[in-house]
């Protein structure tokens, strides 16, 4: 008898732990949880996904995630040379060396795509590019990744060089002029070439 009543008692264990919800790793926000950033991630993540915050991470934590909410453009080209000025540099550094990936929710110069120079856009673009390298890489990164190109004229190289950085959607100006291995050459490889709207009064 005692040994059927142990068989029953492992049993109803079993089935209670089964029953409950697998513990996973939490995902790791680097912020404090009162910044406002933090709530547009926290909106991506779903309310079932335990989340803590840096100012409250115990050092031996392993992560699922590390997700930083925000990246300006000094934050970002610091760790595309491989160095930290701030808190969240370092941070972001010691798990990259670690070996734990780590995802950015908002890079600031995306922002900026409509007004910056075109030169401008594409140092930030191959600073992403590197910090890719690195294991740093944008939250859930959008299927249709477009760009703008400030240029009069626009070759075949500036396409390869477009879809070699993902691009899907080239943005033009009205008055842009593309040459016929340009437009093969987009063809080719699935690029939208979109032009902007004239604005004649």
């Amino acid at each position: 008898m005692a040994i059927d009543d142990l068989v029953q008692t492992i049993v109803r264990e079993v089935l209670r732990q089964l029953q409950q919800t697998v513990a996973t790793a939490p995902v790791l926000i680097l912020a404090r949880q009162d910044e406002k950033k933090v709530a547009p991630v926290l909106a991506s993540l779903g309310s079932n996904q335990q989340v803590v915050y840096w100012d409250s991470v115990e050092m031996n934590m392993h992560p699922e995630r590390v997700i930083v909410p925000f990246l300006s453009c000094g934050q970002m080209a610091d760790l595309a040379l491989g160095r930290a000025t701030d808190p969240l540099q370092t941070k972001i550094l010691d798990f990259l060396l670690a070996g734990q990936g780590v995802e950015i929710f908002e890079f600031e110069y995306h922002q900026f795509s409509a007004t910056a120079s075109a030169a401008l856009l594409q140092l930030y673009e191959c600073y992403e590019e590197t910090l890719r390298g690195f294991g740093l890489q944008q939250v859930g990164r959008a299927e249709k990744e477009s760009t703008s190109l400030n240029l009069s004229l626009i070759t075949e190289k500036d396409v390869i060089e477009a879809s070699r950085r993902g691009v899907s959607v080239l943005r033009l100006r009205s008055d842009v002029q593309l040459t016929p291995l340009a437009i093969d050459s987009a063809k080719e490889r699935g690029i939208q070439l979109l032009k902007e709207e004239r604005r004649d009064k």
